[in-house]
C-alpha cells in the first residue's frame, strides 16, 4: 500500500537527518551535514510552498520520474513528505490514526520516454512503479514529438494536473537559473513546474540515496553517472580502470566516499542493492569498452558528471 511506502521514505528522512555528522568518517561528515541541510531545505519547500497551494492528495500534483537518481532521491522525500502531510491533515481529529485512511492509493506519475533506453533502466523503471505505487503515465516513444507536445497529451489525460514535480538540479543543464517554483515557458503547455532539488549537488545525491538501502538502477553500479539514451550514453570515462581515457585526470577513486552511508544504511544489512543488468545490455556496454569502471557512486565531481554523454547527432 502507498501508505506503507510513504510511512517507510518518511522514517527513512528522518534515520538521515538524525545522524550524527560528527560521528560518520572524516571523509563522509562534511557532506552528511551539507545533505541534512538540503533535506531540510527540500522538506520545507513541500510542505510550505507546495503543499499550501497544490492539493498532493487530490491530482493537482503529478511527479515526473524516470527512474534515475535524482528522481529517485526526490521521490523518497516526497513520499516521505505526503506521509508527513497527512499527519498534519488529521491533528486535532478525535480519532485515533489508525481510523483515517491514507488518500492516495497510487501516486500520480508521468514519464515522458523519448529516448532508446537502456532495458536495465526500463526494467528499474518498471520494479520503481511496483515498490512505490506509482501510478504512471508513460508516453509514446516517439522521437518525432517535441517534449511540449508529449506534455501536452499528458495533460489532456489528466486535465487536473496543474503542476509537476521535476527532479532537476542547478547543475544540471540549463538549471542554473530556475526556481523552485515556477511556471512554464509562453511555448509550453501551461502548468507550475515544482522542483525542489535544485540547490543538491552529486555528493549529496550519492550520500543519501546509498544511506536509503533502496534499490537503485544497476548502471550505476557499472560506472554511469548519468542516463539518458542508449545512443548517446556510455560510462564516465572518469571511473575506468586502471586509468582514465586519453588526457582525463583520474577521479579520486581509491574507495568510495560514501562506504559509511552503505555499511550504516536504514535497510541495515551494508550491501548494496541494485536491479541485475540486461545481458544485451552487458553486451553493448563491453563491445564499447571491455574495461572495467569503478561505481557511479565513487565521482563526486558535479563538473564531471555527464562526462559519458555524447554529444547528439545533428
Amino acid at each position: 500500500m502507498l501508505q506503507d511506502v510513504a510511512l517507510n521514505c518518511y522514517n527513512i528522512v528522518q534515520s538521515y537527518l538524525s545522524i550524527d555528522a560528527e560521528s560518520a568518517v572524516a571523509t563522509t561528515g562534511d557532506v552528511i551535514k551539507q545533505t541534512q541541510e538540503s533535506i531540510q531545505l527540500s522538506r520545507r519547500y513541500l510542505l510550505q510552498d507546495i503543499f499550501t497551494r497544490w492539493d498532493p492528495f487530490n491530482g493537482e500534483i503529478s511527479f515526473s520520474y524516470n527512474g534515475g537518481k535524482d528522481c529517485q532521491v526526490l521521490l523518497i522525500i516526497y513520499l516521505g513528505c505526503l506521509w508527513e502531510f497527512f499527519l498534519m491533515s488529521i491533528q486535532g481529529s478525535q480519532y485515533d490514526l489508525q481510523f483515517h485512511m491514507f488518500p492516495l492509493q497510487q501516486l500520480p506519475t508521468v514519464y515522458i520516454d523519448q529516448e532508446d533506453t537502456f532495458l536495465t533502466a526500463q526494467d528499474f523503471l518498471q520494479r520503481s512503479v511496483e515498490r512505490y505505487h506509482l501510478s504512471l503515465y508513460e508516453s509514446a516513444k516517439d522521437k518525432q514529438v517535441d517534449m511540449p507536445s508529449a506534455f501536452k497529451s499528458f495533460l489532456s489525460v489528466h486535465p487536473e494536473t496543474q503542476a509537476i514535480v521535476i527532479g532537476i538540479r542547478h547543475t544540471d543543464p540549463f538549471g542554473e537559473t530556475l526556481q523552485p517554483i515556477q511556471k512554464t515557458d509562453p511555448s509550453w503547455p501551461q502548468f507550475y513546474r515544482l522542483q525542489p532539488l535544485l540547490h543538491w549537488n552529486l555528493s549529496q545525491i550519492w550520500s543519501f540515496l546509498l544511506y536509503s538501502g533502496e534499490e537503485v538502477c544497476g548502471l550505476y553500479e557499472m560506472g554511469f553517472t548519468s542516463l539518458g539514451s542508449v545512443n548517446n550514453t556510455l560510462r564516465n570515462p572518469y571511473l575506468r580502470i586502471p586509468e582514465p581515457i586519453g588526457s582525463m585526470t583520474k577521479a579520486e577513486t581509491e574507495h568510495s566516499d560514501f562506504q559509511w552511508e552503505i555499511e550504516n544504511n536504514y535497510r541495515g544489512d551494508s550491501n548494496m542493492h541494485c536491479n541485475e543488468i540486461n545481458e544485451n545490455d552487458l553486451n553493448t556496454i563491453k563491445q564499447h569498452d571491455s574495461s572495467e569502471f569503478h561505481p557511479g557512486w565513487y565521482l563526486t565531481k558535479d563538473e564531471w558528471e555527464r562526462a559519458g554523454r555524447l554529444a547528439r547527432k545533428v
